[in-house]
């Protein structure tokens, strides 16, 4: 079970036009990075809990995914995390020990040996956990290790800063048994963590699974920004990474660590890098500069254009030797003209045509 119903409101305004879970992360939406861990432990039927796009959500992942098989529950009021948990086992058969993942979570964990955990401990609910330095926007724990069982003994959800039992948070995992379903009452909004969470804890069926991979959760745009710049650094050729039919000019001028998606191109005396990542059928131009900079699916940067520390949806269209200044949030399906200039911090919505200059920190809506 996928939940991936929530609205993405601290991603606007990219996610008035596209699902959180859509959004590329290192070469490929946020959503399939989740299906193939599930995938990767052998996993054969997947429910995502759907609700706002919940149809583009569909259209783009379908109902089959690397032979798993693809359903959808569909939330048609807010039901909170546990909510859409019991109403897609009002439809699909819940009867055994199962997963439940946040869909913005990208993690680096070893979910045989927490459902190994599971098993021995007879847990109702195992919680993946993991590290932060600061836990306060975090659901946080506290574990019993004296006998070295991992029994979460309290679960405080964001607590006050300098008020956190540990530093240990909740990361959106959960393996969880059948049994639970019967505390979650049907057609309501329930909070997992706040509600479901406490009472199993006091009935001593509340385990936590730390693990010390790499764990992202995606908040806001800046999460966003440093998940792919992170997983960009830490790719395996740690300089350039080129997809399939993708065409890098050999005399462009490339500045590692850069990724291209498939079928991009990148012409002549361009200059791309450091902390570019150039998406699917995208392009940037001769003489453009791009630097620190996440360009969606379907960009295209003009000749002579500049494009430093921003991000660029879908879809955009980037006009010659424009100026797309430091902090720019360009969303979908946006129309710059040839030499507009966008100050530092503008954010530009869906579906606009910028014809004129935009000021610092303008909002165009």
């Amino acid at each position: 079970m996928v939940l991936a119903g929530g609205y993405a409101t601290r991603l606007r305004p990219i996610s008035y036009a596209m699902p959180k879970l859509l959004f590329p992360v290192f070469r490929k939406p946020m959503i399939f990075w989740t299906l193939d861990l599930l995938h990767s432990i052998g996993v054969d039927e997947v429910i995502l809990g759907v609700n706002y796009m919940a149809e583009t959500l569909r259209a783009n992942v379908g109902s089959t995914y690397q032979g798993m098989s693809i359903k959808y529950s569909l939330e048609t009021q807010e039901l909170g995390t546990a909510g859409p948990i019991k109403l897609a086992s009002t439809n699909t058969e819940l009867n055994e020990t199962f997963i439940a993942m946040n869909g913005d979570v990208i993690a680096a964990i070893n979910l045989q040996d927490m459902l190994r955990q599971h098993n021995e401990t007879k847990a109702l609910i195992t919680d993946a956990l993991h590290e932060v330095k600061t836990p306060s926007r975090f659901g946080v724990v506290q574990l019993t290790r004296a006998d070295g069982s991992n029994r979460i003994q309290r679960f405080v959800e964001k607590p006050k800063p300098g008020r956190a039992p540990s530093h240990l948070v909740n990361a959106g995992i959960y393996i969880i048994d059948p049994s639970v379903l019967q505390m979650i009452p049907p057609g309501q909004k329930v909070s997992l963590e706040r509600e479901i969470f406490p009472r199993v804890a006091g009935e001593g069926k509340l385990y936590g699974f730390p693990f010390s991979g790499h764990w992202f959760d995606i908040g806001d745009l800046k999460d966003y920004r440093e998940v792919n710049f992170l997983l960009l650094r830490d790719s395996k050729s740690k300089a350039e990474v080129i997809g399939r039919d993708a065409q890098v000019a050999t005399d462009a001028v490339i500045r590692a660590p850069v990724a291209f998606g498939d079928k991009s191109s990148v012409e002549s005396w361009a200059h791309v890098g450091p902390k570019v990542l150039l998406g699917k059928n995208g392009s940037i131009a001769r003489h453009a500069k791009v630097a620190r900079s996440i360009l969606f699916d379907r960009v295209s940067i003009g000749e002579g254009a500049e494009v430093t520390d921003a991000i660029v949806a879908t879809g955009v269209k980037v006009g010659r030797n424009v100026k797309i200044g430091r902090g720019c949030i360009i969303s979908p399906n946006v129309t710059i003209a040839d030499g507009v200039r966008i100050g530092e911090g503008a954010i530009i919505h869906p579906f606009k045509e910028i014809t004129g200059n935009v000021r610092a920190a303008a909002h165009v809506m």
